[in-house]
């Protein structure tokens, strides 16, 4: 912990020097005009390729972001042209899927709804057709039994 920092360590009560005694030991940071301190004038042709203003500074930053942006679309539309997006309906679940594939190597790369979301579905499918076959089996068993 460094001993002369004027502040508190986390967790620690700081117990100082008043606010009021603080800002009359306070140093001013403005200087006079005549000894403010500023970028010397560059001359010559070897200067331009140093000179570091602002203007020039904001335009390589623009062209670094041109440069990059093309870069990133270039990328994205390489991913684009790799992928094929299909419908496929799932018979057990009884619903659409929305499935984005590789081309190149079968894999799916994303998928609605979800496998699991899927198995669900088509568990339940099921658990309502044997429920259904039970009732139907129930029904036509107390016709019978009616008729004899």
């Amino acid at each position: 912990m460094d001993i002369s920092s004027p502040r508190p360590a986390v967790g620690t009560v700081y117990v100082g020097r008043p606010e009021t005694e603080l800002y009359r030991e306070a140093v001013r940071t403005e200087l006079p005009h005549g000894q403010r301190v500023s970028q010397p004038l560059s001359s010559g042709p070897s200067a331009h390729m140093d000179d570091r203003r602002s203007g020039d500074g904001a335009a390589r930053d623009e062209r670094t972001f041109a440069d990059r942006q093309a870069r990133m679309q270039r990328l994205a539309d390489s991913i684009r042209e790799s992928l094929q997006h299909r419908i496929d309906m799932d018979e057990d679940a009884a619903t659409l899927v929305f499935r984005t594939v590789n081309k190149e190597t079968g894999k799916v790369v994303s998928q609605y709804p979800d496998e699991m979301i899927l198995k669900l579905r088509a568990y339940g499918r099921e658990l309502q057709r044997r429920e259904d076959e039970k009732a139907a089996g129930a029904a036509e068993h107390r016709r019978v039994e009616k008729i004899a």
